[in-house]
């Protein structure tokens, strides 16, 4: 009697473990799908690991993880110090970025997004600490730290925090797990750690999705920064309690974006047919001062960015994916910022004349004037097995600021490693820099364009 009722049980027990495996969570609509098992079935690895709470899917936790490192040469700007001496070139190694982001979903309504990691760090920068221990240990920051509560299904959530939904374009809202070029412009976050937190600012959001149109505004409180204004030349103005408005809005002509998290896709690898047009803006009142005849004036900011993007599979000729984008700064007179990525120079040599660029590999990269960029990739349809898919791409970027005599003309060529999609690839790129001088003092003249650097960057990227 024993052994039958115990056969019975494990019999019983069996059957509700198969189909405890055997079940699917449906889940919540627009949220990427929760796997918990059938048997062999896992999520795609774009989906990093998904954590089920909940049967229908509702409840998850769901974290990523990514890291893109540096191997470089670059020819220097004039008058550059590399380690403690002049030097007309450097090669190093780098992380530009080491990430982990967390999507909390408590349920079908109610997200948290914790999102920290570090950039920038090579062995003469980017650390944490004083003294001989300044390029180690970097610190591990917040990029994005924000809640969320959806009030009509797609149609309005709204959420606060540190939170990455604005303007003016849609690389002001881009990824960095599937960016198409090595990297992006920089010009496309013109406040990049001035007035914001690594392109992200405190407050409160509004998004959501009507049909094919997709919107986001939000009001922030933008971060206190230094300044040193000028004569006719403006700089951020620390004493401003303004807020700042900012939104962005576009129209999917063909296959509708997913809008749950604020990162735009750079190349969806033929996976998807995608064609919109966008536009948007950033205003924050009283951000800048400048002087007028010693006088202390304030100045406005004001972004307008319009963009298209484009990611076109075909049957036979692989994919093409296409961005162009025109951005409008108004920063106050004469202000032009100079930015040189993960800068392996610490200053100019003592009597050395420099440039209008600076020390390292800076350029002009943000200013008051118009911005144009664009890029065009191709995803050749040959596969090579486990080997992957390559991808070449172009960019030119083209910046027409007020305070300059000339366009900084930045050209980018590069090839893309596709060995496990963005989840591994390797990613070379050559790139070519105008080096400005200033224009000869007491001339009144504005400084030109006198020579040209050239760098490659090997990235490494993995992510899951």
């Amino acid at each position: 009697m024993k052994r039958a009722l115990a056969a019975a049980l494990a019999a019983a027990a069996l059957s509700v473990g198969t189909a405890a495996r055997a079940q699917v969570i449906s889940p919540p609509p627009g949220f990427p799908p929760v796997q918990p098992s059938p048997a062999n079935k896992f999520p795609a690895l774009s989906q990093g690991a998904t954590i089920p709470l909940s049967e229908d899917g509702s409840r998850f936790v769901r974290i990523m993880a990514w890291s893109q490192v540096w191997l470089r040469y670059g020819e220097l700007n004039p008058g550059s110090v590399l380690r403690g001496q002049p030097a007309d070139s450097a090669f190093d190694f780098a992380i530009r970025r080491a990430r982990l982001l967390v999507q909390a979903q408590a349920s079908k309504d109610v997200m948290m997004v914790l999102h920290l990691g570090m950039n920038n760090q090579s062995a003469v920068s980017g650390g944490f600490g004083l003294g001989a221990d300044t390029p180690k240990r970097p610190q591990l920051y917040l990029h994005d730290a924000f809640g969320q509560y959806q009030i009509l299904e797609n149609v309005l959530s709204v959420g606060a925090g540190l939170h990455y939904w604005g303007g003016p374009t849609r690389l002001a809202n881009s990824t960095t797990i599937s960016m198409m070029t090595i990297d992006v412009p920089i010009s496309n976050w013109p406040l990049i750690d001035k007035t914001d937190q690594f392109a992200r600012q405190l407050g409160v959001y509004v998004k959501g999705k009507i049909e094919k149109f997709d919107y986001r505004l939000a009001v922030n409180e933008p971060f206190s920064t230094p300044g040193d204004p000028g004569e006719r030349r403006a700089d951020y103005n620390p004493e401003t309690r303004k807020k700042a408005v900012t939104g962005y809005f576009k129209y999917d002509f063909l296959e509708p974006e997913a809008n749950v998290l604020p990162y735009a896709v750079g190349t969806y690898l033929g996976k998807k047919t995608v064609w919109n047009v966008g536009a948007g803006f950033y205003h924050h009142g009283d951000a800048m001062a400048y002087l007028e005849g010693g006088e202390r004036r304030l100045a406005d900011q004001l972004f307008l960015g319009v963009d298209t993007f484009l990611d076109l599979p075909t049957k036979s000729a692989g994919a093409f994916t296409g961005y162009l984008s025109a951005q409008y700064e108004d920063s106050g007179p004469g202000y032009v910022r100079n930015v040189g990525i993960i800068n392996p120079s610490s200053g100019i040599a003592e009597g050395a004349a420099g440039s209008f660029n600076g020390a390292g590999n800076a350029l002009p990269t943000m200013g008051t004037g118009v911005t144009y960029y664009g890029t065009f990739g191709w995803l050749a349809p040959w596969t090579f097995g486990r080997a992957g898919q390559l991808q070449p791409y172009a960019a030119l970027r083209v910046s027409n600021f007020t305070a300059l005599a000339d366009p900084v003309i930045v050209p980018d060529l590069g090839l893309n490693w596709l060995i496990l999609g963005h989840n591994a690839k390797i990613t070379v790129n050559y790139r070519s820099r105008p080096v400005f001088q200033p224009a000869p003092a007491g001339s009144g003249g504005k400084p030109a364009e006198d020579t040209r650097k050239s760098e490659v960057t090997l990235q490494t990227q993995v992510y899951l």
